[in-house]
């Protein structure tokens, strides 16, 4: 996956320095860097992957405009998980923020209660830690299974430190291309209460 990342970003660059090159008019610095990124007022991300993220709109768009090379949707969900466990891992809140459609549901359990939350209220439980610092969070994607336009992923978070494991169990749904969680659930694996 990080590979196929790899080389579709290569291509895009590659695309857009070959069309700058071929032009007559030369391209200013800022220019280029909104044909390469998009809009100028939007925030940017770069990932662990090198792959970018401009607000909701996620860098498998802008690579399929550019090159023929088209993802599959299991591609783009894991690119979409990955953005949650990079998010979540190193305290990226837009990041975080992005892979949830506005009114998604996530039913966790906060101080022994079970709660149901939006994604503003979960992204503040990493609001204090500091932003590209990772703090402890492993994840690895488990499983994802797709039918048409909805999908279902099971992610493991561990936190070794703290000697906790947890099993997140995320609803995803397809709108126009782009794959964003609507629900979330998770439970915690490595307790031994009540055992």
């Amino acid at each position: 996956m990080k590979y196929l990342l790899y080389l579709m970003s290569f291509l895009s660059f590659f695309l857009v320095f070959s069309q700058a090159s071929k032009s007559d008019d030369k391209l200013d610095e800022q220019q280029l860097l909104i044909n390469i990124y998009g809009n100028q007022n939007s925030k940017k991300v770069i990932n662990y992957d090198k792959s970018f993220v401009s607000e909701s709109k996620l860098f498998y768009e802008s690579l399929e405009k550019k090159s023929s090379i088209q993802l599959s949707d299991k591609d783009k969900i894991e690119f979409t998980l990955n953005n949650y466990l990079e998010g979540s891992s190193y305290n990226n809140l837009g990041q975080l923020e992005g892979v949830f459609t506005e009114n998604a549901t996530l039913y966790l359990t906060v101080g022994g209660e079970f709660k149901s939350l939006t994604p503003k209220e979960y992204v503040a439980f990493f609001k204090d830690a500091e932003k590209g610092k990772f703090n402890g969070r492993y994840g690895k994607v488990l499983s994802i299974e797709v039918v048409k336009d909805i999908a279902t992923a099971k992610v493991e978070i561990s936190i070794p430190e703290r000697k906790m494991i947890y099993i997140d169990l995320l609803l995803l749904k397809k709108s126009e291309n782009n794959w964003k969680i609507i629900s979330k659930t998770a439970t915690r694996i490595d307790d031994t209460e009540g055992k």
